[in-house]
This record gives C-alpha cells, structure tokens and sequence, in this order.
C-alpha cells in the first residue's frame, strides 16, 4: 500500500494537481503518453477535457485507450465523437483504478482489502465557423477510496483558431473548473483548474507537425510546459515524440541522458483503411514508465 500511496503522489502532483481527485489529472490517451501531455490545439480523445474546440475537428469514430501505470496503477478510456449538422458532440467515459489495498484493524492485523478509483463521464459540443472552433465540456467525476466517496461536477472550455496562411493552429483553454458535491476531507480544496495556451505549426515541405502547451495552475500557481512532434512516416505510419518541463523537478545523479530524457514520451501508429492502432510510452526517469494502447474506427 505504501507504494502505490507513494506513487501517486509521484505521478499525478508533480504538474499541476493539489487535490484528492487525482484522476483529473490522469492521462487517458495513448497519444497524450507519447507526446509528454495534453495537446490542446491538436484534436485527439483528449480534447474533451483539455480543449474541447478540437472536437469540432473529428469525424464519427469511437476510441479506445488502456493506459498502464506502474503499482498495479491502471486507466482505461471510450469516446464517441459525431459530427452535427453545425457542430459536434463527443461523450468520454474514463476509470482509473488505483488498485488493491490491504486492511488492517487497530491491532494491525490484516482484516481484509479494499480497492480505490475514479470514474470521469463527460459530454462535449463544439462547432467551427470559418476559422474559429468553439467548445464546452461538462461532465460528473466520482472518486471512491474504501467505502469514503467524493465527487464533483466539472467543466472545461476553448478556442481554437486557424491561421491558414501560416498552417499554424492556436488555442486557449480552461479545464477543470467546477465544484464539489461530497468531498473526502473538510478542507475545502479547489479543484486543479488549469489555464492552457497551445500552438500546433505543420511545417512546410516535411511530414511533420511541432505542437507547443504551456499550462498555468490557478490552485497552486504552477507553470508547465511540454513541446512535441507528430511525423507522417511511409506505410500508413506515424511517429510521436514529446518532452516537457518535469525533468526539470526530477534532477538526479544519473547521467546526462537520464536528465534530460527522464520525462519523455515516443509512440508510434498504424492506419488501415478506417482502423488506427498505436501504442506509446512516457519515462518518469526514475518513477518508471507509462505504456498505453489505442484503437480508433471511423464510423
């Protein structure tokens, strides 16, 4: 129990979140692993909670994710995104499971197990209009932890605008505002409400898009950044890179490679007619890795 206690607190309040809903600050999608984060200005199975304008830019598909933590630690995601007559709607259904945990009475003597989670369900609307793309998501969140449950009504929303002569993308966004309906403890805590300023450039003459975030913490006053790259290989292939600004928090006595790269992602994916599959990684240097699979159908 101690270590996967320890661990939470590794992965989920390293960035941004001060809160006991750690799970809205897990990472659902393959493609988030890969590139070392959310991408708010390229639509993927994560827009919903991160931007949701990028919903506005998905065609009818279903996606699928299962993400694996280390500690037994694991998430797993569905979303449905379909195209309106003048907008989109998407609906996200995400769990993370924190796993099993031992019991113990007041003699210390094992009694038992119990088992903690989350369960995210959110509905998302967007819509474009020319160059500018709208988007607001809401959605329940519910945590339990023995037989002590919270739970919280949340929020997200952002623009997205297409600066076509330069093939380049802007976004802003607010993710993870709302309010609490139970809460585990008295303290009343925010939830981790995050301002997030993203750019996605296609670069001319090359198979690649270079993405950029830059994430404000309005709870604690925390900065991140992450910067990735999506490149279009031969063969229906497609290669995604990322690192962001945890590294820094992480320095070691390890060597240069493990400093630099100790918070990074790679993934790679594979197109067939109207089926995707990818798989991904991220590297917490010495807090292990994440390995996640995804699977997309165009409907």
């Amino acid at each position: 129990m101690i270590n996967k206690i320890s661990f939470l607190f590794i992965i989920f309040s390293f960035g941004y979140s001060q809160t006991t809903l750690y799970g809205l600050d897990g990472w659902y999608n393959t493609n988030t692993i890969a590139i070392a984060g959310e991408a708010g200005a390229v639509p993927n199975s994560d827009s919903d909670i991160i931007n949701p304008a990028g919903i506005a830019f998905m065609s009818k598909q279903i996606q699928l994710n299962i993400i694996k933590y280390p500690a037994g630690i694991n998430a797993q995601s569905i979303l449905f995104v379909k195209p309106l007559n003048n907008s989109s709607i998407g609906i996200g259904l995400r769990h993370l499971s924190y796993g099993s945990f031992t019991s113990t009475n007041e003699a210390g003597v094992e009694d038992g197990t119990y088992s903690a989670g989350d369960t995210w369900l959110s509905a998302a609307w967007a819509r474009n209009n020319k160059d500018i793309s709208l988007g607001a998501t809401s959605g329940m969140f519910f945590s339990h932890l023995e037989s002590y449950n919270a739970a919280a009504i949340v929020f997200s929303t952002g623009v997205l605008y297409n600066y076509s002569k330069l093939n380049t993308q802007f976004g802003i966004s607010i993710s993870n505002f709302g309010v609490f309906i139970t809460r585990y403890i008295e303290k009343k805590e925010n939830l981790p409400t995050k301002v997030i300023l993203s750019a996605n450039k296609e670069i001319a003459h090359l198979p690649l898009d270079i993405n950029i975030d830059f994430g404000y913490a309005l709870n604690n006053k925390i900065t991140n950044w992450r910067i990735g790259g999506i490149f279009e290989l031969p063969y229906n292939l497609r290669l995604s890179l990322g690192i962001n600004s945890n590294n820094l928090t992480q320095r070691t006595e390890n060597n240069l490679f493990d400093e630099i790269f100790g918070s990074s992602g790679v993934g790679i994916s594979y197109t067939y007619k109207k089926y995707l599959i990818e798989i991904g990684g991220y590297s917490y240097g010495t807090g292990g890795w994440i390995y996640g699979t995804g699977f997309n159908v165009k409907l």
